[in-house]
């Protein structure tokens, strides 16, 4: 009785390994939107792993977008993954046989960079997106140039006629991008305004999407000298206009956008923001695909790393 129970068990251990081990398989290899069917990714030459914050941006759809466009034009299959809520699948990708990832990294998590170093030791390409949180010959970087980035927020605030400006800016873990160049920044902003600028304070917003709004109102309320904020968020630009707006400030606080959306147009068009710097989040796509394809057939890349900016202003009537 004991042996036949001795060979059930092993029997339901065996089946629950082999189930274990096809649901990986189908996890790793069902596309998303860049083929139709499963047979099609296997026909693809390359297949790469896109793991990108699970928050719905218009930032991260565009990225797609563009990467889905590169892939459907250079014979390439992409999954999409969440970077935040699946740690399964990121720490189980190197065994999956993908030729690539392409990385957008909030911060210097440990236990993170501890699977990219692994990844890189196994010759895998990795490019990682806007946030640069490794160097070594196998990483690669694909995103905006801080320096751009610098000269559209000091091009803004000379917009505004002020001859003496204090300012807040405002850096955010939802683009860690920006924050990881903050010295750049800083001494970009106090180089192109020199005596125009009174007082320059810094601050940073977390993943919380309130956060900003809790911090506008601390920072006005304990600083009311500050007569311009600038956002590095998409999230943080709405959440701080909504946040003037309920202290009556409109006009007397000017504020710096980040990113692009219908909402943040508007109130350009009506004056609430004084502006807006836009990253191209398509051509950050299509680059990241780009790359890890010429990564893939030569071991290098000539794609163009700076993927531009463009800042929104209110249309002159």
């Amino acid at each position: 009785m004991n042996k036949i129970l001795k060979i059930l068990a092993f029997l339901f251990g065996l089946a629950f390994l082999l189930f274990f081990f096809l649901s990986l398989q189908l996890m790793f290899k069902t596309p998303f939107l860049s083929k139709s069917s499963f047979e099609e990714v296997e026909e693809a030459s390359f297949h790469y792993a896109f793991f990108l914050p699970a928050a719905d941006h218009s930032f991260f759809s565009k990225v797609r977008e563009g990467a889905i466009e590169a892939a459907s034009s250079l014979d390439c299959a992409i999954t999409f993954y969440s970077i935040d809520s699946n740690p399964i699948s990121f720490d189980m990708a190197r065994f999956s046989g993908f030729d690539g990832f392409g990385l957008y990294l909030y911060e210097e998590d440990e236990k993170k960079l501890n699977f990219l170093s692994e990844i890189q030791k196994d010759g895998i390409p990795i490019v990682q997106i806007e946030n640069e949180v490794m160097q070594g010959p196998g990483s690669f970087f694909i995103g905006t140039n801080n320096f751009d980035v610098v000269k559209g927020i000091g091009q803004l605030v000379l917009e505004t006629g002020l001859d003496s400006l204090n300012m807040a800016l405002i850096y955010s873990k939802k683009n860690p991008g920006v924050m990881s160049d903050r010295n750049l920044v800083e001494m970009g902003i106090n180089s192109i305004l020199e005596n125009k600028l009174a007082g320059l304070r810094t601050e940073t917003t977390s993943l919380n999407p309130l956060d900003a709004g809790i911090l506008t109102y601390e920072l006005l309320n304990n600083e009311p000298s500050i007569d311009i904020i600038v956002l590095t968020d998409p999230n943080d630009t709405l959440v701080t206009v909504q946040a003037i707006i309920d202290m009556n400030l409109v006009g007397m606080v000017h504020i710096i956008g980040f990113g692009e959306n219908e909402t943040i147009k508007a109130y350009i068009e009506k004056g609430v923001i004084l502006g807006s710097i836009i990253r191209n989040p398509y051509r950050i796509g299509y680059s990241t695909v780009m790359s890890l394809k010429e990564l893939s057939q030569y071991g290098y890349t000539s794609a163009y790393v700076d993927t531009g900016i463009k800042i929104l202003t209110r249309q002159k009537q």
